[in-house]
């Protein structure tokens, strides 16, 4: 386990933007591209504190998903008004521009959230 001074944490909306981790909100969480680190590069907490504990984010893009793609056939409705085909890959076309975006920001979004519900405790880190 790595040791981290007790500096004030950076502010939590910040840090999710910037995808850091929700325990010091300081060490990243992607390496690079859909290559999360096992542990963070800064306080050293394991990511993963079970097995499938990455399922509740994918809850969290589907919420996700559901605010990308409901304004982008909106934007349709309101501008050509398409067929059914063209909503429908309107839609497509909107999530597989999102779908990065989703990804990082589901995971991230989840540990946060479950950091908020249930914080680890000192043995845990």
């Amino acid at each position: 386990m790595k040791t981290t001074t007790q500096a004030a944490k950076p502010n939590w909306l910040k840090a999710i933007l910037q995808l850091k981790c929700a325990n010091c909100r300081q060490g990243n969480v992607f390496r690079k591209p859909l290559r999360m680190y096992e542990e963070c590069p800064h306080c050293g907490i394991h990511f993963e504190r079970e097995d499938g504990y990455f399922m509740m984010a994918v809850f969290v893009g589907y919420v996700m998903s559901f605010f990308i793609v409901v304004p982008a056939l909106a934007v349709l409705y309101w501008t050509i008004r398409p067929s059914i085909w063209g909503y429908l890959i309107g839609a497509t076309v909107a999530l597989l521009l999102a779908a990065p975006l989703i990804f990082h920001y589901a995971r991230v979004v989840w540990m946060y959230i479950d950091q908020l519900l249930d914080p680890r405790r000192e043995d845990e880190l």
